[in-house]
């Protein structure tokens, strides 16, 4: 069985944050560790794009820090860099404002995605496509690029692309992993920074509570 490598995208220009979302942290981390903590167990590598030049490799052997081939591109342009420099036939992408990501509904997507062969497996949660949280083969790469060299911006076109064989999971396969479903809250806006906090904190108090219980 190939091993998987794990894409986090971190280069999106976050206009409704304000500034940089790789300039954020939440409790004290940086918010784009969050998905490559959740989930980099999982993966051989891990491979983060951005477009700054400011995220450090750390000298991790399993990280690689590239850079967003096709400037302002999107989320498109970030999936189309993380798979070419991916040499993994199989890649979960994530976004790096995703800090709940749960790992069982990771693996879970992984293992349904080779099953079936698929090129691309995606929620769609009561009609809401969650592309960043998605699988992706490397077939998608030449797809990607001939989408953004006709100057096409939107990931919805992949998934209208009749060469890739494309799969989706619903709300009822999601909460099967995820009873909450909070692998999908990403941190858009200063307030959605404060709930994350918060429901960080209910967590933590959650966790202890059931030990001290216990």
């Amino acid at each position: 069985m190939s091993p998987m490598n794990l894409v986090v995208l971190a280069g999106g220009r976050s206009r409704r944050m304000g500034l940089p979302k790789y300039c954020l942290s939440l409790a004290g981390i940086p918010l784009y560790e969050y998905p490559l903590r959740q989930l980099g167990v999982l993966y051989r590598r891990h491979i983060i794009v951005e477009n700054k030049g400011l995220i450090p490799v750390d000298g991790k052997p399993k990280r690689l820090v590239v850079g967003d081939l096709v400037a302002d591109a999107g989320p498109l342009g970030g999936i189309y860099s993380g798979l070419r420099a991916s040499d993994a036939q199989l890649n979960m992408v994530v976004g790096a404002d995703m800090p709940f990501v749960s790992p069982s509904l990771a693996q879970a997507m992984g293992r349904r995605a080779r099953a079936q062969d698929l090129d691309i497996l995606v929620p769609n949660i009561d009609g809401l496509l969650e592309p960043l949280f998605a699988m992706y083969s490397s077939r998608v790469t030449n797809v990607a690029a001939e989408l953004l060299a006709s100057g096409i911006r939107s990931v919805r076109e992949l998934f209208r692309n009749e060469s890739l064989r494309i799969g989706f999971i619903d709300r009822a396969y999601g909460m099967q992993y995820d009873r909450r479903l909070l692998s999908f809250f990403n941190v858009n806006t200063p307030d959605d920074l404060i709930m994350a906090q918060l429901m960080m904190h209910a967590g933590e108090k959650s966790i202890e509570e059931e030990r001290i219980c216990g």
